[in-house]
């Protein structure tokens, strides 16, 4: 079965242009804004999207600044994600480095949120959590506009 139809916003394909340019391979921005490879392909094509175009920075001087908005967490969800579907597709090899991948992310989160929020009570823990998700929530409305309704 085929996946449903996508339409994306501009400020989408703009941020997936950035990402392509700075480095990330073309499968890697279409899974980061949940757009399709012959999509992406296709409008790269038709815009000009190419890295040959791009001035190189100096040999050592790499921009992190692409990942900034990751957090451990998203990289160990990110890596179960590549588990299961080394699984699924029957590569145990790779299975066997995401998982551990996966478990080592998720332990290094766990260790900073342990440091993060030392001598708070669970509930003091939760309200914090729930803030910095309406944070979250509230810069993501500003840049992309409110959520589409269900």
């Amino acid at each position: 079965m085929t996946e449903p139809y996508r339409i994306r916003e501009a400020a989408i394909w703009a941020q997936a242009r950035t990402d392509y340019l700075s480095g990330l391979s073309a499968e890697a921005v279409c899974r980061r804004h949940d757009l399709g490879l012959s999509a992406f392909r296709r409008r790269a094509r038709k815009y000009g999207w190419r890295r040959s175009d791009q001035v190189e920075p100096p040999p050592g001087e790499l921009d992190l600044n692409l990942y900034s908005d990751l957090d451990m967490d998203d990289l160990a969800r990110t890596a179960r994600l590549r588990f299961a579907e080394a699984v699924e597709g029957g590569r145990a090899s790779d299975a066997r480095r995401w998982r551990a991948l996966a478990d080592e992310l998720t332990r290094e989160a766990r260790a900073f949120d342990r440091d993060f929020f030392r001598g708070m009570s669970r509930e003091e823990v939760a309200a914090s959590m729930e803030n910095m998700r309406r944070e979250i929530e509230e810069e993501d409305e500003a840049l992309l506009g409110p959520p589409p309704e269900d």
